[in-house]
C-alpha cells in the first residue's frame, strides 16, 4: 500500500498521475481498477476512523462524500470504463448511489441523515465495489 494511504496519514498529499497501463492490460479494465482503488482507500479511511468521527464537518465525512461522487461518476460515463463490469450493480443500487451523490452535491451534506450515510458508505458501497472488482478482474 502506498505511504500516502488515508489510513496512514491525516492529510492527503499530491501524487503524480498513475503510469499508463501495461501493454497486456486493457485500458478500460485498468482505469476501472485504478478508480476502484481510489474509492476503496477513502472508504477504508472512513471505517478506520470510526462512527464517532463521522460528523458532517469532519474529514471522514468529506472522504465518504468524495467516494460516493467518484463511484456515481462511473455510472455516468460507462464508455470510459469497462461497462459490462458495472452491470453487476443493480439498477436500484445505481439509483441509490446517484441519489446520494445528488443530495451531497446539490442539497449539501446537511440534508443527509448521517446514520444512513454511514451505513451506505461502510456497508453497501463496499459490497457493490467488491462485485465490480470481481467482474473486472475475471
Amino acid at each position: 500500500m502506498p505511504d500516502d494511504h488515508p489510513a496512514d496519514a491525516r492529510h492527503w498529499s499530491v501524487r503524480p498521475r498513475t503510469a499508463a497501463p501495461s501493454q497486456g492490460a486493457s485500458t478500460a479494465v485498468q482505469s476501472l481498477r485504478d478508480e476502484l482503488v481510489k474509492i476503496e482507500w477513502r472508504i477504508e479511511d472512513v471505517i478506520h476512523q470510526g462512527r464517532e468521527a463521522f460528523t458532517e464537518d469532519s474529514d471522514p465525512y468529506d472522504r465518504a462524500t468524495v467516494a460516493v461522487l467518484r463511484l456515481a461518476a462511473l455510472f455516468e460515463d460507462p464508455s470510459r470504463h469497462h461497462a459490462p463490469h458495472l452491470t453487476v450493480v443493480t439498477l436500484g443500487e445505481r439509483r441509490g448511489i446517484v441519489t446520494t451523490r445528488n443530495i451531497a452535491s446539490h442539497s449539501g451534506c446537511g440534508a443527509m441523515n448521517s446514520e444512513i450515510f454511514w451505513r451506505i458508505v461502510t456497508e453497501r458501497l463496499p459490497e457493490a465495489i467488491a462485485r465490480i472488482r470481481a467482474a473486472n478482474d475475471s
